[in-house]
């Protein structure tokens, strides 16, 4: 599901699920157990979430999931949410190193962390939910108005907008653009968080959390209720065919 390489105090998660690092309930389960053990080793003090090349993650895996029960979906739900919280709250540096496309819920993880690099070339990106039956959390719409500005983010939601890497810095949805015909991304984002430690740490994580404190209680307080609007669009039967259409042309 992942590989972990430890480098001096940066750990680098690369999603490692072929073919395309579609996300499912043991990926959640991994990322969040190896944040964990960054979290508890003193040695680490930042992290990079990385794919493979092309693709940092497909989204969700909408073929495995599509015949699971309500009972499988509002547990993965939970755990899904959770790891995002985890990340978006995690108590030290943690960047995103997105080597291709990322689409959905790729970059719902990627927009939880710090920083965010990706690879030049016509990859995709950005929350295309609305596109695929589902409705935008409260939270994860929270962290997009974040980032954006409200007009942007609600207009790129409601069209289920996906862009290429230039378009992403842009607007400010990436902060750095990385051809990797010159530079290898892993490289470019272990040298910018190192030159992140040159700042005291403590003090960036307290400040990280100060900044995001009232987004995070909102993302909790509204877990329940987020969770609850998406098993609806997702059982619905407007969001089943859209993506059994998805499932057919991806099976093709």
């Amino acid at each position: 599901m992942i590989k972990a390489k430890l480098n001096n105090s940066i750990l680098t998660i690369q999603l490692d699920r072929p073919k395309v690092n579609a996300v499912n309930l043991d990926m959640i389960q991994s990322i969040s157990e190896s944040l964990d053990r960054a979290i508890e080793n003193s040695q680490i003090k930042g992290v990079i979430i990385t794919g493979s090349p092309g693709v940092f993650s497909g989204g969700l895996d909408l073929i495995e999931l599509a015949n699971k029960n309500q009972d499988y979906m509002i547990n993965f739900w939970d755990q899904f949410s959770k790891l995002l919280i985890k990340i978006y709250s995690f108590p030290k540096i943690i960047f995103s190193a997105i080597s291709g496309h990322s689409p959905a819920g790729g970059t719902v993880i990627a927009i939880m962390t710090d920083y965010r690099i990706m690879s030049h070339g016509k990859y995709f990106i950005g929350l295309n939910e609305v596109a695929v039956g589902l409705t935008m959390p409260v939270g994860i719409g929270s962290v997009f108005k974040n980032i954006l500005g409200y007009r942007v983010a609600e207009k790129m939601t409601l069209k289920g907008e996906l862009i290429f890497p230039e378009k992403a810095k842009e607007i400010g949805l990436i902060d750095k653009v990385v051809d990797e015909t010159k530079s290898n991304i892993i490289e470019v984002a272990t040298d910018t968080m190192e030159r992140w430690f040159h700042m005291p740490l403590s003090r960036q994580i307290e400040s990280k959390l100060i900044m995001r404190e009232s987004t995070l209680n909102l993302m909790k307080k509204n877990l329940k209720k987020d969770n609850d609007l998406i098993i609806s669009a997702w059982f619905s039967k407007e969001g089943q065919a859209i993506r059994q259409s998805i499932i057919d042309k991806l099976k093709k």
